[in-house]
């Protein structure tokens, strides 16, 4: 199992060592975020020990702050320098006998000798973007506290990276903690908060600080030394979907960097697209998280369109797919496809997501659109290979692919599921094992139904210093040198001189209802413009959108620091501006320059890279005694669970960060805006969704249902067939009713069953039993009256009582999960039924039906 935080090191394994406290403080501004941590270890042997501090960490953060606090007499202050340099440096201090700290690119610092009873603290500080959640005024903030072990036949050794061997069974247990975990969230928006929950754990809230409704301050409840899940926070704030584009002044490097924010809202018309979902079905998948990919899986199939094609690949340590090739949406398939969510288990051993994708590429249509979806807890260690398919795979395919990834479970990966949405032009969202997914998955299906927008194009200034970001062929081959090896090309040649860095320089995919984020660093004395202009096309036509640059400067390099970080992450992926922009195209970049590049954000911006490294050097005055470091067992506090939980980086935790309000004035939270008095929101705590338990069976296509110790057997909708008679055995029992007329999640699982591939809902069995009806005959009779004979009566009425039954029972609070299951039946209700006038007649009846049928006496 991979620990984080403080570890020493014993024969290639790594031991955690004693934590003493844990403080975290973290602030909210908007949709930014800073987190500083602060921990507290001992070495309470009676040896030195050489120790390594790993702290695993969010792509979309930025580590911008180390410091290591020894005894209380000397704090030693990080510094970024190149990473080559920083790592001789550490070697040259811990052969001296000296302290050292050196945090590496993948965020792990090397600490190196503590003496015995020695106490060092540790503080470091992210900054990080906040994710919007499933409603568009919210964000959600993540405080992770567990990294699962990453999946791979990794060769690395001790020289190379410690701690890819582990042994939490050395842990020897003491009885009792000494400490609790102090958890302070401080949100300070732009706008009113209206609600604050915490779906993982109790929270006390306190709203109105100081009578400002706009400032709340969010502690924990109970007195925990640990966390056994994420904790996690969504904060909904007035207008916080609204467009914005906020300037930042950077006194230190003269500059501005402006950062453009919307939620957008706009409609476009669905496109035939062909959807394959990918599962994870490896052993870390076994328990809520299985279960949660199956009800996903199984929701996104009912709400497919009918003239879609689709596949369910399966992977772990091998993968499967349900048809050889993608099957057009019929009765058949869907039936099939639904029969696989029902039974499928974590049963596959390893995770292997690479070749699963490869397959998917490999078997995708090419006279289509492609969507790709992903579900998994991304347990993987080869995300770069991954998402390096990914890339190639995008660029080469005829027609528009895309992926979107669904990361299920309290110890999923951010990285693999982050990363694999960005480069595959969709985007993640996450779920724990106490949340509902429904609305989040409705919408990303929703999303991956219309055509892909293209052509972005942003005005950051009034001059024309950023060329067009669209991909543009040379004009001309070069010449081939014949005494030169034409593969690198001469830093003179390329063109570096941008006033203006777009970042992402290529502009993410805008999707309704999910947050789009992009940054503008503006060189010395080049002013924004007022008023920023968003330009694009969509099939349907072109779009603009003109977004006022907010009055108020902010002074500090919060703002910068996330743009720069989004840059090298551009650098890294060779989609930055040295790569892409028109005047660089056909000419090959050297890595020396990209590096070059990448140390010097590095070191403006006091960022760590794969470049960069922090280092810090505790020079002791007393000469240390040369000592043999032995292996020793650690007794190490309760805190650390042998259940399996984890100490907040005792243990294992991952951190995304956020604005501080201490020490430095270049936070966000000296911004001061005129507030509007409102009542503040409320805390709650997210109750946990649960659906009937169901069981295929292959025999009659039907479902087993099991609602505590009741079962009972529902049909399938089969396109009219009739429904199996069921077993004397069964048939003997007492009929037990199910009160469907309640709005739950289990009632809505059943009822979607019961509808048709293309929409309707037949009048078979389980539709009657389903509402404790024998026929429909006395509606029918009174349709017949005033409207006169229709076609297809029966499945019309049932198809309109099925509509009335969502809006009326389901609407208010899941309107979001079965609205795209509502729109077929509409659709197929128009088909039947072409005359708006007897249409609407219908539905009045209809209407009426569920609401007799609602107030009838059990």
């Amino acid at each position: 199992m991979q620990f984080y935080g403080l570890c020493c090191v014993i024969k290639n394994k790594e031991t955690p060592i004693p934590l003493q406290n844990v403080v975290v403080k973290a602030n909210i501004v908007d949709m930014i975020t800073e987190v500083t941590i602060c921990q507290t270890y001992k070495n309470i042997e009676k040896d030195p020990i050489e120790a390594r501090y790993k702290f695993p960490i969010h792509e979309a953060a930025a580590v911008c702050g180390f410091e290591a606090d020894i005894d209380g007499q000397r704090k030693v202050k990080g510094i970024v320098k190149e990473a080559n340099k920083a790592a001789k440096e550490y070697t040259e201090a811990i052969e001296k006998g000296h302290g050292a700290y050196l945090l590496e690119s993948e965020f792990q610092c090397s600490i190196g000798n503590i003496k015995s009873g020695q106490t060092i603290v540790v503080k470091i500080t992210y900054v990080s973007e906040l994710k919007h959640d499933s409603e568009t005024e919210k964000i959600r903030f993540v405080l992770p506290t567990y990294i699962a072990s990453r999946y791979g036949s990794s060769t690395s050794t001790l020289s190379s990276d410690y701690g890819k061997i582990l042994k939490p069974d050395a842990v020897l247990y003491s009885k009792e903690a000494n400490f609790y975990l102090d958890l302070t969230v401080t949100c300070r928006m732009t706008s009113i908060i209206q609600n604050i929950e915490s779906p993982s754990h109790k929270i006390s809230t306190e709203m109105n600080i100081d009578e400002n409704p706009k400032i709340s301050k969010i502690t924990l409840v109970d007195q925990i030394t640990y966390l056994e899940k994420d904790f996690i926070l969504v904060v909904k704030s007035k207008d916080l979907d609204q467009p914005r584009a906020f300037l930042e002044y950077n006194p230190e490097t003269q500059t501005n960097c402006v950062m453009l924010t919307l939620v957008p809202k706009f409609s476009l018309n669905t496109t035939i697209t062909e959807l394959i979902f990918v599962v994870d079905r490896s052993g870390s998948m076994s328990g809520e998280p299985m279960k949660k990919a199956a009800e996903a899986l199984e929701l996104l199939l009912r709400s497919i369109s009918e003239d879609c094609y689709f596949n369910v690949v399966s992977f772990g340590s091998h993968n499967d797919s349900l048809f050889p090739k993608s099957q057009l949406y019929s009765e058949e398939s869907l039936s099939e496809a639904i029969n696989l969510a029902q039974t499928m288990s974590a049963n596959y051993g390893g995770t292997e997501v690479y070749n699963a994708l490869k397959w998917t590429f490999e078997n995708s249509r090419n006279d289509m659109p492609t969507t790709v979806f992903l579900i998994t807890d991304g347990e993987v260690w080869n995300v770069n290979q991954i998402v390096e398919l990914i890339r190639i795979n995008e660029e080469k395919k005829s027609s528009d692919l895309r992926l979107f990834s669904l990361g299920i479970g309290d110890a999923v990966s951010h990285h693999l599921v982050e990363s694999v949405a960005r480069t595959g032009k969709g985007y993640a969202q996450f779920v724990t094992n106490s949340e509902r997914m429904d609305k989040k998955v409705i919408g990303m299906l929703k999303n991956a139904l219309k055509p892909p927008i293209k052509d972005y194009e942003i005005t950051w200034t009034d001059n024309n210093f950023l060329e067009s970001t669209k991909d543009e062929e040379p004009d001309m081959m070069q010449d081939i040198n014949f005494t030169s090896d034409n593969v690198s090309s001469s830093t003179s040649d390329i063109f570096i001189d941008f006033k203006v860095q777009q970042v992402p320089y290529f502009i993410p995919p805008i999707y309704p209802d999910v947050r789009f984020i992009v940054y503008c660093i503006l060189e010395k004395n080049i002013e924004p413009c007022k008023v920023i202009t968003l330009k694009a096309t969509s099939q349907d036509g072109p779009m603009k959108f003109d977004i006022p640059l907010d009055p108020v400067t902010l002074q500090g390099s919060i703002i910068h620091r996330l743009a720069a970080r989004k840059l090298i992450q551009d650098l890294d992926d060779k989609t930055s501006f040295l790569h892409k922009n028109p005047k660089n195209v056909g000419k090959n970049i050297p890595d020396s320059l990209v590096k070059d590049n990448i140390i010097k954000l590095g070191k403006t911006f006091n960022l760590a890279s794969k470049y960069t490294s922090f280092i810090g050097i505790d020079e002791r005055t007393s000469e240390p005694n040369e000592v043999l470091i032995k292996p020793k067992q650690i007794n190490v506090p309760q805190s650390v669970p042998a259940s399996g939980s984890h100490l907040v980086f005792g243990g294992a935790i991952r951190h995304r960060q956020i604005l501080h309000d201490d020490d430095d004035g270049n936070t966000l939270t000296t911004i001061k805006r005129t507030a509007r008095k409102a009542t503040g929101g409320t805390t709650t705590t997210a109750r946990r969704s649960t659906r009937v338990k169901q069981t295929a069976r292959k025999s009659t296509g039907g479902t087993t249902t099991t609602v505590g110790r009741i079962r009972y057997t529902a049909r399938k909708s089969t396109g009219g067939k009739a429904p199996t008679k069921l077993p004397d055995s069964l048939a003997s029992q007492p009929e037990i009713k199910i009160n469907h007329k309640e709005s739950n999640i289990k009632n809505l699982f059943e009822f979607l069953g019961l509808q048709s591939f293309n929409g309707k809902f037949l009048p078979n069995e389980s539709f009657y039993n389903f509402f404790y009806k024998n026929d429909l005959n006395d509606l029918k009779q009174e349709i017949k009256e005033e409207i006169g004979e229709i076609k297809e009566i029966e499945e019309v009425l049932s198809t309109c009582i099925s509509m009335k039954y969502l809006e009326i029972i389901m609407f208010e609070n899941f309107k979001d999960e079965c609205e795209m299951c509502y729109e077929k039946a509409e659709k197929a209700l128009k088909k039947m039924v072409e005359n708006d006038e007897k249409r609407n007649a219908i539905s009045e009846k209809a209407k009426e039906w569920i609401h007799n049928w609602v107030n009838e006496q059990e």
